[in-house]
């Protein structure tokens, strides 16, 4: 059995009882707040506590060593600031006028960590066991190694380019993604939940129920369960209910708004003065060398109003990958209904044409993210709206009836209408044909995804309608976009961060990849010395991007983490 007193309760780590790590820097003479677990209290007989890696206003998070499995743990504990009280012996300790609804919210505790046990997620911690003690209760999980999100920014000069936030953040959406679909609220997501592991992959702290409703007093009308709200990332309905319900749109708020800071290193000033009045502003650069797609989709997710908010998780992802907006639809959808009657255009006044994209980006220069009301729309997809006839053409079809002269006129002849040449869409990419004026007699979408050695990797390798055919105005062309080649080499990520490897091996369109960390002195640390394949998805000599890729990582020493 492991000599716990051995154990460093910063990293869980041998370091034969050293004051200060020489593994992980923790000092020993530090302890957790009055309110938490004393270091080294045991629980069950089982799990030894350590420091404490994230509190908010439901329960405390302490980086834990199970006994049983001599393997690191992470421990979460019930502790609802405003109800629970720690007695001398650790035990704790409810007033009786907040037993009922101290209750209750324990049930509620218990249920949801219980959801996740056998239910592995990218990146949530698997939870292991969900048991009652000390009268309160305790979710064991993964061990959590790392800095928070916040932290990670701060030591990566302020913000993250978004060509290194993309493959980080894919894999978070989806395991968000999937805590909705389990009819849960994440209700907290922020730079501060968001925790940058060791093995460069993020992490989310669990669902937290005090982020999605508020447990009030038997008896009373004071709140006595504060929900945990980090200002600029909690949503609007989460602080009044009257703003509208909570749901999979109030983690699309969270979402975007940590996406906002990590790409920008803005903090979104609070929900309901945005309600007000909106200040949220962006320097001009960014909207320079962001995709535009990026930003139209954070302002689409951060609009203060859930019924104008972009609706769900998944939608989200189709936003920032695709470029399926909600401007691009409607761009559809008023191709499509120009179709149903053709007619020449009535002349209106010029408001700007010929400055569409000047407009876009000193609005978003000045107003990103305008969400109160109909106005932020109006500001940020202004090249769509009536009164700009830079668009008013492409809001109705063109005149198409054929001149003749009077009386040659046949009463039997059905209305005539123009048709339009298909072009050959394969070899491009989709935001290129839909941010393009150049195609706006069409409606597009994207059919599926297939492997395809003869085209590169996100262009169009096959369209609905063949090209050179003549189609009506309005007429939707569906896409299936390339995987790229099933099977390709591995690019050369030796000597390579993690973070370049990670990207250069999402570039070549491997998806599955891990990493290990190994330790040798000789070698530079933080780079890529070797990878392999998982030999259970080996198959012969043939290297294809559905393998798991382990590339192996010189370990860097973590710099402690003040609590």
């Amino acid at each position: 059995m492991v000599n716990t007193d051995r154990l460093c309760p910063g990293c869980m780590k041998d370091n034969g009882g050293e004051t200060v790590c020489s593994l992980c820097g923790w000092d020993s003479s530090k302890s957790n707040a009055p309110d938490k677990l004393p270091i080294r209290f045991i629980i069950r007989d089982r799990y030894v506590i350590g420091k404490t890696l994230f509190s908010d206003t439901e329960s405390t998070v302490y980086l834990g060593f199970d006994t049983a499995e001599n393997r690191a743990v992470s421990i979460k504990e019930f502790f609802p600031a405003g109800l629970a009280q720690r007695n001398p012996d650790n035990t704790v300790f409810v007033p009786r006028e907040a037993q009922f609804a101290y209750n209750e919210a324990l049930i509620e505790f218990i249920e949801t960590n219980k959801k996740f046990i056998g239910f592995p997620l990218a990146c949530l911690p698997s939870t292991y066991s969900v048991f009652e003690e000390n009268s309160t209760a305790y979710a064991v999980c993964d061990a959590i190694s790392g800095i928070t999100l916040k932290s990670y920014i701060e030591r990566s000069g302020g913000i993250i380019r978004w060509e290194q936030a993309r493959p980080l953040f894919l894999p978070l959406i989806d395991t968000l993604k999937a805590i909705n679909d389990m009819g849960l609220v994440h209700g907290a997501v922020s730079p501060d939940t968001v925790i940058v592991c060791r093995d460069g992959k993020l992490r989310l702290l669990g669902v937290s129920i005090s982020g999605i409703k508020r447990v009030k007093v038997h008896g009373s009308g004071e709140c006595a369960l504060t929900p945990f709200l980090n200002d600029g990332y909690a949503a609007a309905e989460q602080y009044n209910g009257s703003v509208g319900e909570v749901g999979g749109h109030t983690d699309v708020y969270g979402m975007c708004a940590t996406l906002l800071t990590t790409i920008t290193g803005i903090v979104p000033p609070e929900a309901l003065s945005r309600l007000k009045a909106d200040t949220l502003k962006i320097p001009s650069h960014f909207a320079d060398e962001l995709p535009r797609q990026v930003l139209v989709s954070i302002a689409n997710g951060m609009q203060v109003k859930p019924e104008m908010r972009t609706k769900d998780v998944d939608t989200l992802k189709n936003e920032l990958i695709y470029g399926e907006t909600k401007e691009n639809i409607r761009k559809a959808q008023r191709a499509s209904a120009a179709t149903t009657k053709v007619e020449v255009p009535t002349p209106q006044k010029k408001s700007g044409s010929g400055i569409k994209y000047a407009v876009i980006a000193s609005v978003i220069t000045a107003v990103i993210l305008l969400a109160a009301g109909g106005l932020a729309w109006y500001f940020l997809f202004r090249d769509n709206g009536a009164g700009n006839t830079a668009d008013t053409p492409q809001s109705q079809a063109p005149d198409t009836t054929e001149q003749v002269k009077e009386g040659d006129v046949d009463p039997d002849v059905a209305e005539q209408k123009q048709l339009y040449t298909v072009p050959d869409f394969t070899k491009k990419t989709y935001l290129e044909i839909v941010n393009s004026n150049q195609y706006k007699n069409f409606t597009f979408a994207i059919k599926g995804k297939e492997y395809n050695s003869r085209i590169p990797r996100g262009q169009i390798c096959e369209q609905s309608v063949e090209a050179n055919s003549s189609v009506e105005y309005g007429t939707e062309i569906e896409f299936t976009v390339s995987l790229g080649s099933f099977e390709t080499n591995v690019p050369d990520i030796i000597g390579k961060t993690e973070s370049e490897a990670i990207i250069m091996l999402l570039k070549a369109g491997f998806e599955n990849i891990d990493t290990v960390t190994v330790n040798i002195n000789s070698q530079a640390p933080g780079v890529v010395l070797d990878y392999d394949f998982d030999p259970a998805l080996k198959s012969g000599q043939k290297i294809n991007v559905e393998m798991k890729i382990l590339i192996y990582v010189n370990d860097i020493e973590e710099a402690a983490e003040e609590n």
